[in-house]
């Protein structure tokens, strides 16, 4: 790899290699103990922050319409565990039951976990429920969870093939909750937590296929489950009491499910555990991003921020055959952030008025690397490509070595700058998180600002680059309508992000890229330098497992799994819809290719899985798209690399399994890898450049 090509998650990878070296380790360990050290209980509070302006989206009703009431999802006492999975307080996961009546809201819910519901970390401290309130239902991309300790799957869905889901006898059923009330099965596998070091900490996970829709009811069933043992679970006391018609507050609620599930056709005799969950609207999923990025562009003008030169370099043929010109900058970009002093770094949160309205805070100096090929030298017009780091890095990544000669060969300047939030920056905070999630919102809030600040950006290249002096006097011509977006790693991972937040940017390549940071982290090798910290403040697994997808309720603003469907099926500006090509790498041990797979499989996205896929197995409940494609495709890369076993650990951590060098950075470096992704940057059109055999390079 690269010294300059860094990986997708969390924390930072070594710049060389795939291990942390002893003084590497050792480094990383002073640090985090110079932190520790000095932290302290903060006295800030989180801003709940609830969009306004619903504009044309249309509120559904609560889901015990039917009912007229609202009982169960309006008024749980804070505090109050759902009593259905008695494994954990927040068990099962999502479940409405956390949801409060707000007819404010566009699902008419506000997220409202208790104080002391959400899991605690070593030091007792539950992770604030405050900061969710936010958001007015569950992420798209959320796994579901109960506890069913240590089950016969062999007759389930799995993530190979997703077909059983599918079939009415199956033991789990995920049902979406249409606008005629009719109910419409789901696509999705079961797992066992295989982190789980006993069965007591086990949880069972229920992934949906695909990712889920907006501001919408789905209910879940397991049914006729059974152990190892091949003996049925029970239900538990509660699940029992609602059944009885015992559940009190929430048993209007239940029966409205109840009565759902027989008109469907089930027998609530076989139901083991049912229960119902909303996911959030798209208002409060992109409602403060949309509006950051609107008074960002407004705040900087037509003509796009100012950018000042810092640092000129200017290379002859003889000193670097393919780049030119290396300039280092800065732009003026409109904060949106107030900073936060904490024990050894400093944290942002947005800035808001009395009211709760995002409002600028002055203006930020961020850095900008740009590189211009030597193939501009005499005037050949050059097309503007936007790129995204690798984890947690910087923008200075556009000088990796695999960029240099496809920008000479396809005329390309690329630019780049830090994804904050999720950069080099922001270590420091990420690390205080891993030991306490309540401020799981300094990363949420700054990754805003990161991913605004990448289209702030892309106007001051557009407008202004080309008419500094040092780029005007030297004859270099850009085109007027070529402006795209590349992303490696982290930055194939944010590219639908950035790409749908874009007005300027309708193309995008997205290298080895993946999607839904609650399920990549646990399948990639990034984040097991980290868990040993993870391990140590949150002891439980199961109290992890919750841990993860509860922040991703959060994180789900950004992840590009809620971006996806902006891309082109709900674009957020309406005269504009987009294109990706994503190009995985088969084996790959630092991203989770199944991942992409989710996103072939969701109907209204329109991304193709291209054809001779893979030599072993087909995508389950897809069909392949012959070459040439126009549109959005997924091309998979393989370089020799068995496929992992399913589950979710990282592919070197299976017994018997032996992943092979990592091909995580291999594509990127083919002519015709490069080759394929210009070509579709400039056509939109996903051509074969692997001779029929899908992409399996010698």
């Amino acid at each position: 790899m690269d010294d300059l090509a860094t990986g997708a998650f969390l924390l930072p990878r070594p710049r060389l290699g795939y291990t942390l070296t002893m003084q590497q380790r050792s480094a990383l360990h002073l640090l985090l103990t110079a932190i520790l050290a000095a932290a302290c209980t903060t006295d800030e509070t989180a801003v709940p922050n609830t969009p306004t302006n619903p504009a044309d989206i249309q509120v559904i009703a609560p889901a015990d319409v039917d009912s007229g009431s609202q009982t169960d999802v309006a008024v749980p006492p804070q505090d109050l565990c759902d009593d259905i999975d008695p494994a954990s307080c927040t068990l099962p996961w999502p479940s409405n039951h956390f949801l409060r009546y707000d007819p404010s809201r566009v699902t008419g819910y506000t997220l409202d976990f208790g104080n002391s519901t959400l899991p605690s970390n070593n030091k007792g401290k539950p992770i604030a429920g405050n900061m969710f309130a936010r958001m007015d239902g569950y992420s798209v991309g959320t796994s579901i969870m109960a506890h069913f300790p240590n089950p016969d799957l062999s007759n389930a869905a799995s993530e190979r093939d997703l077909s059983p889901s599918l079939q009415k006898d199956h033991v789990s059923l995920l049902l979406e909750v249409g606008d005629d009330d009719t109910l419409t099965q789901v696509p999705h596998w079961l797992e066992v937590d295989r982190r789980a070091g006993n069965f007591d900490e086990q949880v069972l996970f229920l992934r949906p296929g695909v990712i889920l829709k907006p501001a919408t009811r789905y209910i879940v069933v397991f049914r006729d489950l059974r152990n190892m043992l091949f003996t049925k679970y029970e239900r538990t006391p509660f699940m029992q009491k609602l059944f009885d018609r015992e559940g009190g507050m929430r048993q209007p609620q239940f029966d409205n499910i109840f009565e759902r599930l027989t008109s469907f056709g089930l027998k609530l005799d076989d139901i083991t555990m049912t229960w119902d969950f909303v996911t959030a609207s798209t208002q409060a999923l992109h409602g403060t991003m949309i509006d950051m990025r609107d008074k960002a562009l407004t705040a900087t003008g037509s003509l796009g921020a100012t950018i000042e030169i810092t640092n000129f370099k200017e290379n002859t043929l003889e000193e670097d055959e393919y780049i030119w010109l290396d300039i280092q900058a800065t732009f003026d970009a409109p904060n949106f952030m107030r900073e936060i002093p904490v024990p050894g770094s400093t944290a942002y949160r947005f800035n808001t008025d009395e009211s709760g309205n995002l409002v600028q805070n002055g203006w930020r100096k961020e850095p900008v690397w740009i590189r211009v090929p030597q193939s501009a030298r005499g005037g050949a017009p050059q097309a503007l490509v936007n790129y995204g780091h690798g984890q947690n890095g910087l923008g200075s990544q556009v000088k990796a070595g695999h960029n240099r000669q496809p920008m000479y060969d396809h005329n390309l300047i690329y630019y780049g700058c830090n994804l904050l939030g999720m950069s080099e920056s922001d270590v420091a905070n990420i690390l205080l998180l891993l030991v306490d999630l309540s401020d799981f919102e300094w990363i949420i809030d700054r990754l805003h600002q990161g991913l605004v600040n990448h289209v702030v950006l892309q106007r001051a290249m557009a407008q202004r680059f080309s008419q500094l002096p040092e780029i005007k006097e030297r004859g270099i011509v850009v085109s007027a309508n070529e402006h795209f977006y590349s992303g490696i790693s982290q930055g194939g991972i944010y590219g639908p992000s950035v790409v749908a937040l874009s007005p300027y940017i309708t193309r995008g390549h997205l290298g080895v890229p993946g999607t839904n940071y609650a399920q990549l982290i646990s399948r990639s090798k990034n984040f097991d330098e980290f868990y040993a910290i993870f391990d140590g403040a949150y002891v439980s697994r199961m109290d992890q497992a919750i841990a993860l997808e509860a922040v991703h309720t959060l994180w789900v603003q950004g992840d590009s799994v809620s971006w996806y469907r902006r891309l082109k099926a709900d674009p957020v500006d309406s005269n504009i819809t987009n294109e990706v090509l994503l190009t995985p790498a088969k084996g790959d041990v630092q991203v989770a290719v199944i991942t992409n797979e989710t996103i072939a499989r969701t109907p209204d996205l329109g991304i193709a899985i291209m054809e001779n896929y893979d030599q072993q197995r087909t995508v389950s409940l897809t069909e392949e798209t012959p070459y040439p494609h126009q549109g959005s495709g997924i091309v998979l890369y393989s370089y020799g690399n068995a496929w992992p076993p399913p589950g979710n650990l990282s592919p070197d951590k299976y017994v018997g399994h032996d992943p092979g060098a990592d091909p995580h950075g291999y594509a990127r470096d083919e002519s015709f890898h490069n080759f394929q992704m210009a070509h579709f940057f400039r056509t939109g059109t996903v051509i074969d450049v692997c001779g029929g055999d899908g992409c399996t390079p010698d």
